[in-house]
């Protein structure tokens, strides 16, 4: 539901559903938009049975629904048909996407270690993104996870679908309490002090970010969406003391040269905002810049979206990036309406761009148009840029909320878990593959050679090659190679199998090749062109040895990142918007959300322009693309 962003109802066994308030939203739904989108899910039965009311123990709940709904609509005298889909054994019955693939490797990976390791009554999970053993026991003894509706998940529900509270006169069904179940994997375990967990050299740091409100009075306003449906939500509104620590990890006794951990402040809805919502002269403004990237008309349609539940009535899109910013006489105004449907297209409606004119320039026209929520959808230098421009906004006065939302295919933003677009990317890198391998195996002595996104980094490179799982070589940036190695193992490759399939990263175009130094717009190094010669270099070698071999070239450069984005990521993207919303309005700047350790959090830009990431080439990835193409060390 929240992937797709189009649906107007969403019924899960959670919820507790009074069928009149449920037809009468249906009624006001066609009344006023002539359409609707419902899902119920299968397991509702309970949360209908009210009032006498409700389906049958043995009775399909979706054709139950459909009926009931026909029914009021013919008893009211008003027309209606409806399209019933039941797609329940369509979606599972497909193979794994990119993101499932690699995880299952993981999995498989990860549990033959721990057998041969002598590990037994364990399984396998990944937990706070880190792949970790459980007992078996403490899983067995636990209640199966549900969604909490009191809590985050069906908060951000709620906010896509802007459905209204359906629960009936006498209340909501009980919540089943996670201190209970915790008590289950409590009464499992062994006690420890946290002393254990950590080593004398650990350290702690908390990540400070700055408030409006110690610089600029605060209207102290009471949190309007309070009154939705997410009014009786307990803990769901923080405060300034909502602080979370990244998971604390130890690599065996001989671990003691001490780590560091940063905490960092939790995102989401403030009990209190800085802003007045109904400030009927102030505007929100959002930009997008850099390169494009799958789920950026993503993340402006949730963002739209949420600034109107707070309220906010005039939401500026700058086009062309940051030099759009200092000519506002080319904004657009930005509405519910008009951005209903632009997740379903790749790019940016608000036209990306590079470049930075001087930000003391951008600040003083945003104070002109009095933007008062600034959000910038970029990478690493975009939000070096916003960094510069929430400097020149503290040099100039102007009370503002900077915030930036973390975008980038090649997922090399610190510290971050993954950055919006990369999943996405990847999914499309590794159809990519698999049509090399259909080309390698159907053409005799054939080599298909895939070039991939990835300019300092081998992340969509490696993660691809994951998914695929029939790739032969894989080279990354990050890896030392010897051209003259490479080669003789590819002929080797083709004198023994008869094909292969290949992957480079773009990136390989500064260090198998050496580019001439030269600079785009954004500052990035203009890289040689490394896919054309690759082919050249191993058509030239297996000819000397006299190996036939034909090499099929795919290069989807900008076919991956042009494509909107999957459910993974427009997930992802909607979670960021809503996170970036929260924090603006409650008078953080000079932020970006993101998720650390699978918790969404609010970051000081500095943070995250510190440097970039890049695949450790003596780490777990690595180590898991190099037991999946059996490939040497170059």
């Amino acid at each position: 539901v929240m992937s797709s962003r189009v649906v107007d109802l969403c019924v899960i066994p959670e919820m507790h559903v009074d069928l009149d308030k449920l037809l009468a939203y249906v009624e006001e739904l066609m009344a006023t938009k002539g359409n609707a989108v419902i899902v119920i899910t299968d397991g509702c039965t309970d949360s209908l049975r009210n009032a006498g009311k409700g389906p049958g123990d043995n009775e399909d709940v979706g054709i139950w629904m459909r009926d009931e709904i026909l029914a009021h609509f013919k008893e009211i005298k008003k027309p209606l048909t409806i399209k019933y889909i039941d797609p329940t054994y369509m979606i599972r019955a497909v193979p794994a996407n990119a993101q499932d693939s690699i995880y299952c490797s993981l999995l498989a990976q990860h549990a033959v270690n721990g057998a041969m390791a002598g590990f037994t009554g364990v399984t396998v999970a990944k937990v706070h993104e880190r792949m970790v053993y459980l007992p078996t026991l403490a899983l067995a003894k636990q209640e199966t996870k549900r969604i909490n509706p009191k809590g985050r998940w069906f908060s951000r529900l709620v906010f896509s679908t802007r459905q209204p509270e359906l629960t009936p006169e006498f209340g909501m069904a009980p919540v089943r309490s996670s201190k209970k179940q915790m008590e289950a994997i409590k009464n499992s375990s062994v006690p420890m002090s946290i002393n254990m967990c950590l080593t004398p050299n650990d350290e702690v740091h908390r990540l400070e970010i700055i408030n409006l409100a110690s610089k600029f009075p605060s209207h102290n306003i009471d949190n309007p969406i309070k009154s939705s449906v997410l009014g009786s939500a307990e803990g769901l509104f923080l405060n300034a003391g909502a602080w979370v620590t990244q998971t604390f990890q130890k690599w065996g006794e001989a671990d003691n040269q001490g780590n560091t951990y940063l905490q960092m402040l939790r995102s989401g809805p403030r009990d209190v905002l800085h802003w007045d919502p109904t400030d009927p002269e102030a505007a929100a403004a959002i930009v997008t810049c850099g390169g494009i990237c799958p789920g950026l008309n993503a993340v402006v349609r949730e963002l739209v979206n949420m600034l109107h539940i707070y309220g906010i009535k005039t939401i500026y899109g700058i086009i062309g990036g940051f030099k759009g910013c200092v000519s506002p006489d080319t904004w657009i105004e930005l509405t519910s309406e008009g951005v209903q449907d632009i997740h379903t297209q790749g790019g940016s409606i608000l036209v990306s761009d590079r470049g930075n004119p001087p930000h003391i320039e951008i600040a003083k026209s945003l104070a002109s148009k009095n933007v008062r929520q600034y959000f910038v959808l970029g990478g690493d230098g975009t939000h070096k840029g916003a960094m510069q421009t929430f400097d020149a906004m503290q040099e100039i006065e102007y009370e503002c909320s900077v915030i930036g939302i973390p975008k980038t295919i090649d997922n090399d933003i610190r510290l971050l878990d993954t950055s919006f677009g990369f999943d996405t990317a990847s999914t499309e890198a590794a159809k990519a593959i698999e049509s090399a391998y259909v080309e390698s195996t159907t053409n005799a002595n054939c080599i298909g050679l895939v070039k991939l996104m990835g300019r300092s980094c081998g992340f969509i490179a490696a993660a691809a090659t994951l998914a695929a799982r029939v790739v032969d070589v894989c080279l990354i940036p990050e890896m030392d190679i010897s051209k003259d190695k490479f080669l003789d193992y590819v002929a080797e490759v083709m004198r023994t199998k008869k094909q292969g399939v290949i992957v480079v990263a773009e990136g390989c175009g500064d260090t198998i090749l050496k580019s001439n130094g030269s600079t785009d717009a954004g500052g990035n190094k203009v890289l040689a062109d490394v896919g054309p010669y690759i082919k050249d270099e191993i058509l030239a070698h297996c000819k000397s040895l006299g190996i036939p071999c034909t090499i099929k070239y795919i290069d989807p450069t900008y076919m991956i990142r042009s494509v909107p984005s999957n459910a993974y990521d427009s997930l992802y993207c909607a979670t960021l918007a809503q996170q970036a919303v929260h924090a603006a309005m409650a008078g953080y700047t000079g932020i970006t959300v993101g998720k650390v350790d699978e918790r969404y959090v609010m970051l000081p830009i500095h943070a995250v322009t510190k440097g970039t990431r890049s695949v450790d080439v003596k780490g777990r990835m690595f180590e898991r693309l190099i037991a999946t193409t059996k490939q040497p060390s170059f």
